[in-house]
């Protein structure tokens, strides 16, 4: 294909994975594998653009961009995972130098691509390797104001500037502009719709990405991945239906690949898993979240996890033990199960589930053992457990980990203690736990703790008398994690309680809009259902 052809006659489409424009220098057959390497990149399907662009190098192999597009596959800026020795190998093989690399591409725009991605595998730190990135990119889309391409992967080296666990609105908005652009520009193209939603996912402007989680699916359905990422609108708006469609398509998508390949199930999606476990809890389909957690189990079965077994319970029915720390950050698969295995027990309140527990496999699990143990009086149980959790507090990676490691023990400290009589102590301990989790920024996915602070102290003033003020904090919870089911039912039982019916009839009907789907004979439905008595 000649270098100086007009993006508009480029564009290209391959089925399932999108649309785009991007004339290069190689030869026809390097074509198809390159274009889909691409597409396969902009939807992070890193390990299949991979196989992509090495086909497209046995096609043609003195194609650069080839190698540009291998290399780059070898960084993934939002999952904060790199592999630079493999990156410089791909760039080598293309020849053994910068400088002669670069004498590899025919024209400047792809000297520009090449000469970017060295910059971001070259020396130096990996914050400033990403900046020169970042900057390089840049110039090159502003060079080539028609190149959608470089435009879009500028938008995601401006993501990929912001350090991790970290919010920067300015950059983000910038890149969710670059994104919009080219999206209504191309409304196939996939990286403008993904980096879009990544780009308004960030707790405050998750309606901004509407238009991008409802059309990236339907652009790169081929992609797991793609089916996935509506959800970080979708949740944080609380729209469960759409969520739980997005990853329940995003899982089964993930199955089929890695059927089709020969893949064991421990290669299947499990981040989207996770995610579709807690929009089926917030739906009130306890036995399907349920259901989930033997799907990591049979995942387990298939491929040992990496981290080993906590130390198991021993006679002394006080003792809890476990590593500390490993449930902050632990995505590994029994550190997924662990997680779901919370919320599942903290979201349906069935406590008996952890009778008898002592061991954990993370903080989350550690969490849940503790408020099951008050729930179910094993006061002995629940200190040993609390003092467990206590140490979390210090052994936490980071700060923003202590900070949530501090919220969960005030959380599970302040029940501790007004279940032994305490109650002031108790609930100043629940109000502080509150004061400190509205302190943080919104959640952009699932809520962490798994029981959000701001809704467990508004149900502890509901039970102790004040519905007026228990209204208010469930009010405050739903702003910062909208309709979650068990905060709408909390303030339709506190707005009833208050003497408000008809705030209480508000909330008990949009608690049964989103119950919509849930379980038979769960007593909250009725109840629901007598709240929302009064008039409209």
């Amino acid at each position: 294909m000649a270098a100086g052809l007009c993006f508009a006659a480029t564009v290209v489409s391959q089925p399932l994975l999108g649309r785009i424009s991007f004339p290069n220098s190689g030869s026809p057959a390097a074509q198809a594998p390159f274009i889909r390497g691409v597409l396969l990149l902009h939807s992070f399907e890193y390990d299949d653009a991979i196989a992509a662009f090495q086909e497209a190098q046995r096609a043609d192999a003195g194609f650069a961009l080839a190698y540009w597009g291998e290399a780059l596959a070898y960084d993934q800026p939002l999952w904060f995972s790199e592999n630079v020795a493999k990156a410089r190998a791909a760039l080598n093989r293309l020849a053994p130098t910068a400088v002669q690399r670069q004498a590899k591409a025919p024209t400047p725009r792809e000297m520009g691509y090449l000469d970017a991605v060295e910059r971001l595998f070259g020396d130096g730190t990996r914050e400033v390797r990403i900046r020169a990135y970042a900057d390089r990119m840049k110039a090159l889309s502003r060079a080539n104001p028609s190149d959608d391409e470089a435009a879009a992967f500028y938008a995601l080296a401006l993501l990929g500037t912001i350090p991790n666990g970290q919010r920067a609105p300015a950059t983000s908005l910038e890149a969710g502009a670059i994104a919009s652009a080219i999206l209504e520009r191309n409304p196939q193209h996939p990286g403008a719709a993904h980096y879009a939603l990544h780009a308004y996912d960030d707790g405050e402007h998750a309606a901004m990405g509407l238009e991008a989680a409802r059309t990236y699916a339907k652009i790169a359905p081929a992609s797991s991945h793609a089916r996935h990422m509506p959800s970080h609108v979708f949740l944080p708006l609380g729209m469960w239906d759409e969520a739980a469609a997005s990853d329940e398509s995003a899982w089964q998508a993930s199955v089929d690949r890695a059927r089709a390949k020969g893949f064991s199930a421990a290669q299947y999606d499990f981040h989207a898993l996770g995610w579709l476990q807690y929009e089926y809890l917030q739906q009130g389909r306890f036995a399907k979240a349920e259901e989930l957690i033997g799907r990591v189990d049979q995942a387990m079965r298939a491929a040992p996890p990496a981290n080993p077994a906590s130390p198991a319970l021993p006679a002394h029915p006080a003792h809890v033990e476990s590593e500390i720390g490993r449930g902050f950050g632990d995505v590994s698969l029994k550190g997924e199960r662990a997680s779901m295995r919370a919320r599942l027990v903290v979201e349906s309140g069935r406590w008996e589930l952890m009778k008898g527990q002592g061991s954990f496999d993370n903080v989350d699990e550690l969490f849940a053992l503790v408020l099951a143990s008050i729930k179910s009086g094993d006061m002995t149980r629940a200190g040993a457990a609390l003092e467990q959790l206590q140490g979390a507090r210090s052994a936490a990676p980071d700060p923003s980990n202590r900070q949530l490691a501090e919220i969960m023990y005030r959380e599970a400290g302040g029940l501790f203690q007004i279940a032994r009589g305490e109650r002031t102590e108790g609930m100043a301990a629940l109000a502080a736990a509150a004061r400190l989790e509205a302190a943080m920024p919104k959640p952009i996915a699932r809520p962490y703790p798994v029981k959000p602070a701001g809704e467990l102290y508004a149900e502890a003033l509901l039970a102790a008398g004040d519905a007026a003020g228990a209204l208010r904090e469930f009010q405050a919870a739903l702003r910062r994690t909208p309709r979650r089911a068990a905060s709408l039912i909390g303030a339709a039982r506190a707005a009833a309680a208050a003497g408000q019916a008809t705030a209480a009839a508000h909330f008990a009907r949009e608690f049964a809009a989103v119950w919509n789907r849930a379980d038979a004979g769960r007593p909250e439905l009725a109840e629901a259902t007598r709240l929302s008595s009064s008039p409209r």
